[in-house]
């Protein structure tokens, strides 16, 4: 029963942390695309002409699934606790579709920028491969959003990216509105170098401590950064100044230590096609069996020179 004279204070709203979380897609779907709807179906020709065929496949699609229930993998769904904590609209990366709104309705399909994927857009353009102007060509896809419509007028922009996604996306983020800068936070590991210089300034100083505070892999590093920022420095800055946002990340890392790794053993090329050999006599799929050298046999190995290696050996074993 409520006391007479007594007037209940106003409920303080919990504030928004960010204007926008911004994550990219993952190779794993939680729906199997058609063969139709993957870069296996594309033409081999120049990369001009493999955007066009792309962009009108993708318009004679049909929208099944909203894009948040499209993505499988821990990573995205970190990105999407990230989002709801912070109140934020959330906004996909997409390597077949452009920048996606989370809540879009899109085809479920199977394209990736990667090499050594069997849905490598990249293997279907004769010459060199240009991630960045692939990316510019998807921004006019009938299910992406011109930067402009992402970023809105005020609030922090916070940005999860892997290396190949920041040299993807990182030209047009960074041409799209100056006035933006000072809202970016930019989120992963060893990405200045693929960042063009004007949004180096944005990333958000997160190294190996943060494994102390929240474990995982380095596969999701970008996205466990988002997540622990969102929780634990812009629920308590509200002034969402970048200099105190990132003093509060140095404060947090300050107080850990990164956790030791293991080293893996540096096998030569043909230490590694003699595995890769052993490995196709029972399974298939160059995504497994990468994942098993490295887990499995504790080998050392980038994936492009795994992606060499592991053509090599399939045609020795086709030529055998």
């Amino acid at each position: 029963m409520a006391l007479k004279g007594y007037v209940e204070p106003p409920r303080r709203a919990t504030p928004r942390l960010a204007a926008a979380v911004i994550t990219i897609c993952t190779y794993r779907k939680k729906v199997r695309p058609s063969i139709v709807a993957t870069a296996v179906s594309l033409p081999f020709g120049s990369q001009s002409a493999v955007e066009s065929a792309w962009l009108k496949k993708i318009r004679g699609l049909p929208a099944t699934v909203p894009a948040s229930a499209l993505y499988a993998g821990r990573g995205f769904g970190l990105a999407v606790q990230a989002a709801t904590s912070a109140k934020a609209r959330m906004y996909i990366l997409s390597a077949g579709l452009g920048l996606v709104a989370a809540s879009q309705r899109v085809p479920t399909y199977g394209l990736t920028v990667s090499d050594g994927h069997g849905e490598s857009v990249a293997a279907r353009v004769a010459g060199e491969f240009d991630a960045t102007a692939w990316f510019s060509a998807l921004l006019s896809s009938p299910y992406s959003n011109e930067w402009t419509d992402v970023v809105g007028r005020s609030g922090r922009i916070l940005v999860a990216l892997t290396r190949p996604y920041a040299e993807m996306v990182g030209s047009s983020l960074a041409g799209s509105d100056p006035a933006i800068l000072p809202r970016l936070r930019i989120f992963g590991a060893a990405l200045s170098a693929a960042l063009p210089s004007a949004l180096r300034p944005a990333i958000v100083p997160y190294d190996d401590r943060l494994d102390a505070i929240l474990p995982g892999t380095r596969a999701d590093f970008s996205q466990r950064a988002l997540l622990h920022f969102v929780n634990f420095v812009a629920a308590k800055n509200e002034a969402r100044d970048r200099e105190a946002d990132f003093a509060a990340v140095e404060a947090a890392l300050g107080r850990v230590a990164a956790p030791s790794r293991m080293r893996r053993p540096r096998r030569t090329d043909e230490e590694i096609l003699q595995l890769i050999s052993a490995r196709l006599q029972s399974e298939f799929g160059i995504a497994r069996i990468l994942r098993a050298l490295r887990d499995e046999e504790g080998v050392a190995c980038e994936q492009s020179r795994f992606s060499r290696l592991y053509r090599t050996a399939v045609d020795r074993r086709t030529a055998a």
